[in-house]
């Protein structure tokens, strides 16, 4: 138990994250940050991370939180323990997790009371179509009204009095239009059209051994009734042009997205947990959701074939991440030196609320390894190139900005 395709959180989930946006537009509430707490094996480490999670709360001396979570089973007990250790401090959470029939809770405690169920399926059952069961805008809509129902129960939601914003960051997101791709002799962006290297995969493939083989192809809107192997993760295509993740400027490609699936040689497996999500990409696929490209969208595929066994490793798969990255790392040289203006300009502050309620969002994310895995702070937005996987730093609980959260600060490897 764990993880399947319709509950997974991917890069581009994390990068339009729901709870995020809702947080940080609510004038009554100082979002104050986000907590990425790895999902540790053993029980111990469970509750210790629980227990640092909760310590940060506190010391950053929060009201409320949101927890939230993509896994189920196991992972349920991170889940559960977290809520209790913000409880026992009293700090009150809402809870959202999928839970359906399937991923009902194999624990609980007396702080466990307030859960949003993102089950979208009417059977109450993990499917094999990505994004079927993913927390959405109308999920996040219900947790904060719900956690700011609690704090207004307990007399901590600040009402009647006024509201002083003082802003402290500032990210600027570039919006560049993608009408077409195209293969050509060079890597470069111009009025509307992306050209790639048509050798480029040809560069790479020797960079990493568990690869055997790296596939590119461009589908087109009209194109997705076609067979795809199990689905490794979506992205945006974005880049710095100045400053770090979560301020200056990130410029972002619109009406694409980098879509990374695999195969095993000889064994035929699929790389996947509960389920693959293998088959017709119109199907799998529930399009036009956070963390899932639009309907309209062309598709940069990037289809890895594993050495036999590869496919069901950490080694095996960070490379197929990593080797995607060098990829994206050409586009994104393009997207720097792009001469076209963008088609809208987006600004991003990260707010501090004087005398607002202060609220925290821990996102409770794969930290196992292998298909169970984050990374954080990436060298480019929603990169791979450069990130701390959670599992190497033991899954200690680490504190990011709203807007690195939205300039693409995780990155998921399930």
């Amino acid at each position: 138990m764990g993880l399947g395709p319709s509950t997974k959180m991917t890069t581009l989930h994390h990068f339009n994250c729901p709870i995020t946006k809702q947080l940080r537009g609510d004038k009554q509430l100082d979002f104050c940050g986000i907590i990425v707490n790895g999902v540790s094996e053993g029980y111990d480490d469970k509750v210790f991370t629980a227990q640092r999670t909760a310590d940060i709360a506190s010391c950053m001396k929060v009201d409320g939180a949101i927890v939230a979570i993509d896994g189920w089973g196991n992972h349920h007990i991170d889940f559960v323990n977290v809520i209790e250790q913000l409880g026992i401090r009293g700090i009150p959470s809402v809870g959202m997790s999928y839970i359906g029939q399937q991923g009902r809770l194999v624990c609980t405690n007396q702080f466990v009371e307030t859960i949003i169920d993102f089950n979208k399926n009417a059977s109450g059952y993990e499917s094999c179509i990505i994004g079927d069961n993913n927390l959405n805008e109308y999920d996040a809509m219900k947790a904060v009204a719900l956690l700011k129902r609690k704090l207004e129960k307990m007399g901590k939601l600040r009402k009647d009095i006024e509201i002083e914003e003082k802003r402290v960051g500032r990210l600027i997101r570039k919006n560049y239009p993608i009408q077409d791709i195209q293969f050509g002799r060079k890597t470069e962006i111009s009025r509307g059209v992306l050209t790639i290297r048509k050798d480029i995969a040809e560069n790479f493939i020797h960079s990493e051994s568990p690869i055997k083989e790296m596939d590119i192809r461009i589908i087109k809107p009209n194109e997705h009734h076609q067979f795809i192997h199990s689905n490794l993760d979506f992205m945006p295509i974005a880049c710095k042009k100045s400053g770090n993740l979560g301020d200056g400027e990130t410029r972002l490609l619109t009406g694409v997205t980098a879509m990374l699936t695999g195969i095993e040689d000889v064994s035929g497996f699929q790389p996947s947990n509960i389920g693959s999500s293998e088959g017709y990409m119109d199907h799998c696929i529930r399009y036009n959701q956070a963390g899932k490209p639009e309907e309209n969208h062309i598709i940069l595929h990037i289809d890895f074939l594993f050495r036999n066994g590869e496919g069901r490793t950490t080694t095996g798969i960070r490379a197929a991440h990593q080797m995607a990255d060098r990829v994206l790392e050409e586009i994104r040289m393009g997207i720097n030196n792009i001469e076209d203006k963008p088609y809208a300009t987006d600004a991003f502050y990260d707010v501090i609320r004087s005398n607002a309620s202060r609220v925290l969002l821990v996102k409770i994310v794969s930290g196992l390894g292998n298909m169970y895995e984050t990374a954080v702070f990436p060298n480019q937005p929603c990169g791979y190139i450069g990130a701390r996987n959670l599992i190497d730093m033991r899954n200690i609980p680490v504190v990011i900005t709203p807007n690195q959260c939205l300039d693409g600060g995780i990155h998921s490897l399930i």
